[in-house]
C-alpha cells in the first residue's frame, strides 16, 4: 500500500486492519511526524461488506497513538464502507485504489488545522471511480454521522489516485468534465483538505 507494506490480495480482513495498518501507520509516522495533535483524537471506522467482510475501528491519539478496535466505535469522524472486491483492490494498489484507502492511514495527511476542518463537515460521500475494464469501483463516505447533504464524485480511478496525490488539479479536472460530482457541490468542495 504505501511506504513499500506489500499487501496480499487474499489477506483476511482482520489481519490487514489488526496487524498490516498499524504496521503502516508507524513506518510512516517515522518518515511524517504529526504536529499540533497532542489531546486530540482522530477516529476512523471502515465497514468491509461481504461474506468475509468486518467492521473495524482506528483511533489516532495525540497523533502519535493507532488503536485498532474490531466491530467499530462510537461516532467516528469519517465512517468508510466498500465491498471486500473493491477494499482488496484498494490495499493491494489496483488502478488507483491505493490513493483511496491510502490516504486514511498516513500521518502526513493528518494536521490540526485538517483536523479541525473535518469536523465541520457533515454529509455522505459516494465515490464512483472507473477501473481500465469499465467496472466502478464504489466507496461510501459518511462525514461525522451525518446521513445529509449527499455528493457523488465520478472519475477514472487512475486520475483520482493522481488528483489525491498532487498530481491533478480538482478545479482543471472538473472543469476539463474528467472530474463529475452530482449532488451537493458544497460538500464536495470541502473534502478538498485530503489532497495534497
Amino acid at each position: 500500500m504505501t511506504n513499500g507494506n506489500e499487501v496480499q490480495w487474499d489477506i483476511s480482513v482482520g489481519k490487514f486492519f489488526e496487524e498490516v495498518v498499524p504496521q503502516i501507520f508507524r513506518d510512516e509516522l517515522r518518515d511524517h511526524p504529526v504536529q499540533d495533535m497532542n489531546g486530540f483524537d482522530f477516529k476512523l471506522q471502515f465497514k468491509i461488506t461481504g461474506d468475509n467482510g468486518a467492521t473495524y475501528g482506528i483511533v489516532v491519539k495525540n497523533g502519535t497513538d493507532l488503536q485498532v478496535t474490531a466491530n467499530g466505535i462510537p461516532d467516528p469522524q469519517i465512517c468508510f464502507e466498500l465491498n471486500e472486491k473493491d477494499w482488496r483492490d484498494s490495499i493491494t494498489g489496483k488502478e488507483g485504489g491505493d490513493a483511496v484507502m491510502g490516504m486514511f492511514f498516513n500521518p502526513a495527511m493528518l494536521n490540526k488545522s485538517k483536523y479541525d476542518s473535518l469536523l465541520g463537515v457533515k454529509g455522505v460521500l459516494n465515490l464512483v471511480l472507473s477501473r481500465e475494464t469499465g467496472e466502478p469501483f464504489n466507496a461510501k463516505l459518511q462525514f461525522n454521522n451525518a446521513n445529509l447533504p449527499v455528493s457523488t464524485i465520478k472519475m477514472k480511478a487512475s486520475e483520482y489516485s493522481a488528483m489525491l496525490k498532487g498530481q491533478v488539479n480538482p478545479i482543471m479536472a472538473f472543469m476539463s468534465g474528467k472530474l463529475k460530482i452530482t449532488g451537493d457541490m458544497g460538500l464536495a468542495m470541502k473534502l478538498q483538505m485530503f489532497i495534497k
